[in-house]
């Protein structure tokens, strides 16, 4: 009966006292895994810093200048293609709704640029991918404002009918470096 009442009295005190010793054990190693993730993600570059922790996106496509939708260049079309590539690696791509109701608010932003001489069937185009979401300033930490803390863009010059693939590919290329860099920031475990 002794006994019985000491491991009582024991396991009360080691209750009272900071739980089991499994569960000490167990916020430990969570405590030294958070560590770690927060120090691998301390030596990544900056702007791959900026997409860890992100869950989903929105993407928005723009296309800017006279001729790149006259020649067959989709701004729906586009939007497919990014929104695909994005799913296939299991990034969620919101809806607008979605995107609204978020906290986030994170958007994968994609402009395409031309600029070509009526005279000429030579067409320049630029191709900005950019990733956007609330940051904070510094000098007004109570204010956020969307900031692009991501980007990735390139320009070429090609015949007319070239356009609408070449643009496509290079959409492609860019969101892949995106991809990567979201990845290695949020690796799956």
């Amino acid at each position: 009966m002794k006994s019985k009442l000491f491991l009582t009295v024991l396991l009360l005190a080691a209750i009272i006292t900071g739980g089991c010793p499994r569960d000490k054990q167990s916020q430990d190693t969570k405590e030294k895994a958070a560590k770690a993730e927060l120090d691998r993600i301390s030596k990544l570059p900056t702007d791959v810093q900026s997409l860890a922790g992100v869950k989903s996106i929105l993407v928005r496509v723009g296309i800017f200048g006279e001729e790149a939708e006259f020649l067959g260049l989709a701004k729906e079309q586009l939007k497919e293609d990014v929104e695909s590539q994005i799913r296939l690696v299991e990034i969620k791509v919101n809806s607008q709704e979605e995107w609204s109701a978020s906290e986030e608010r994170a958007f994968l932003g994609v402009s395409i640029n031309d600029v070509s001489n009526d005279d000429s069937s030579i067409i320049a185009f630029f191709v900005t991918v950019e990733f956007v979401q609330p940051v904070e300033l510094p000098r007004s930490p109570f204010r956020v404002v969307m900031g692009a803390t991501w980007k990735a863009h390139g320009y070429g010059m090609l015949p007319k009918r070239e356009l609408p693939e070449m643009v496509r590919q290079a959409v492609k290329d860019h969101v892949d470096l995106f991809i990567k860099d979201y990845l290695t920031a949020n690796p799956k475990k």
